[in-house]
């Protein structure tokens, strides 16, 4: 039984009983049923919709990685199956003659090799024969920031391709902004000129948002519980995620597990923080690099995350502020262990001037919950910032040490601190 647990399958099985899901509400395939219908979204879908039933001929959708391009174009595919005929394309590393054969085979056209002259030209003829039973043909081609500058070449034949009143081919290319790049070049205008229709993709753009983005995945798997993600989580989702949907799933889902793993069934932003640490993000940083909105775009400002210091959760555990939670196992050289001790042998108490470096170095290692896990762990020592000895200086270092889950950040934190401990008149 334990072996059938310890499977993914196993794992995915636990997690959804223990919540009530149906399925896993985080997944991070683009599966039509979840699109979100976002006025973002919801525009870019209107817009292929209409160019694809406008015989528009060419479309454009970009976007950073991880803001949804892919489940866009699936539930497009979904939205429109029953009048149009999709060709859809994935593996973007394609001649212009492997992806006109590409074609060919998913339309199941002849069965013999032909150069490229004689396929377009088999293809024209499908085009028309659809066109005359009232269907459409569209190639919808994804990643195509990864097609070659001949493969894009090669599209204008296939755009060729048409009656005097209306493109044959409805043609989409999704890719990340690179794209727009390579559209730009003076090789490329042939294509550039004949976009018809050109949509953006940005991340999501407030806490509000997200939360109803997660409310809505979580309807969906068939979840009509009370709250999972505290207010606290929710901030901490939209520190680390940017708004990026995928961010978001992978967040929320390694959150999930580990409220799961504790037998809870309430997410907190400290779960939310280690998740964020195991995936190595960063407040803002990697994800912005990912997911972000593309430069001139406005973003509301993210508002300070707040932990309710009466009640944090900590290791998947319940404690109260006041009780002395178990210490952390933090690694530290016997050399900085040995330079630590010597600061909390004797002294004054230490200065407000002081707690607003260590602040700051700890805001730079976690996030901007690092004030108040600074403070809590100030609490659970017994001590006040106002009045505290440099006696328990050290401990406290390694106990705010604990919280962050990163090796490189923890190690510039523990350095910094140390630093600072040297400047102490005391030393």
């Amino acid at each position: 039984m334990d072996d059938e647990v310890a499977t993914p399958q196993g794992q995915k099985a636990v997690l959804e009983s223990h919540f009530g899901f149906r399925e896993t509400p985080f997944g991070v395939t683009p599966d039509p049923r979840f699109f979100y219908a976002h006025p973002l979204y919801l525009e870019g879908l209107t817009a292929l919709v209409h160019g694809i039933e406008g015989k528009k001929g060419f479309m454009l959708v970009t976007g950073e990685v991880g803001t949804g391009k892919t489940i866009l174009l699936r539930k497009l595919m979904r939205h429109l199956e029953d009048r149009v005929q999709f060709i859809f394309v994935s593996n973007s590393h394609l001649t212009s003659y492997g992806l006109t054969e590409l074609m060919i085979q998913t339309l199941a056209l002849g069965g013999k090799e032909k150069n490229r002259l004689e396929m377009i030209q088999e293809l024209n003829n499908y085009l028309l024969q659809q066109l005359g039973s009232g269907r459409t043909v569209a190639l919808l081609i994804d990643e195509a920031q990864k097609l070659s500058d001949e493969a894009l070449e090669g599209l204008c034949d296939l755009s060729n391709l048409e009656t005097d009143e209306e493109k044959l081919l409805q043609i989409v290319l999704v890719g990340q902004p690179e794209l727009l790049a390579k559209l730009n070049k003076p090789s490329l205008r042939r294509i550039r000129q004949r976009i018809a229709i050109h949509h953006r993709l940005y991340a999501l753009q407030t806490a509000s948002e997200i939360e109803h983005y997660i409310r809505h995945r979580l309807v969906i798997v068939g979840y009509d519980g009370p709250e999972i993600l505290t207010r606290e989580a929710i901030e901490a989702i939209w520190h680390y995620s940017r708004g990026t949907p995928r961010s978001i799933n992978i967040l929320c889902d390694t959150a999930l597990a580990t409220a799961c793993a504790a037998g809870k069934k309430k997410v907190s932003a400290y779960m939310l923080m280690r998740a964020a640490g195991s995936l190595l993000l960063d407040q803002g940083a990697e994800t912005a690099k990912i997911g972000g909105p593309e430069p001139g775009l406005l973003r509301t400002k993210p508002p300070p995350l707040k932990i309710n210091p009466k009640r944090s959760e900590t290791n998947g555990m319940d404690t109260n502020a006041t009780a002395r939670p178990e210490r952390p196992t933090v690694p530290l050289r016997e050399a900085d262990r040995v330079l630590l001790s010597r600061v909390a042998t004797s002294g004054p108490a230490v200065s407000v001037e002081f707690f607003d470096r260590l602040v700051h170095a700890a805001t730079r290692a976690m996030g901007p919950m690092a004030n108040r896990i600074v403070g809590d762990q100030i609490s659970a020592l017994g001590e006040s910032r106002q009045a505290f000895p440099q006696t328990k200086l050290a401990e406290l270092v390694i106990r705010v040490s604990g919280e962050i889950l990163n090796d490189s950040m923890r190690a510039r934190f523990q350095q910094a601190m140390i630093n600072e401990m040297a400047k102490l008149k005391t030393m």
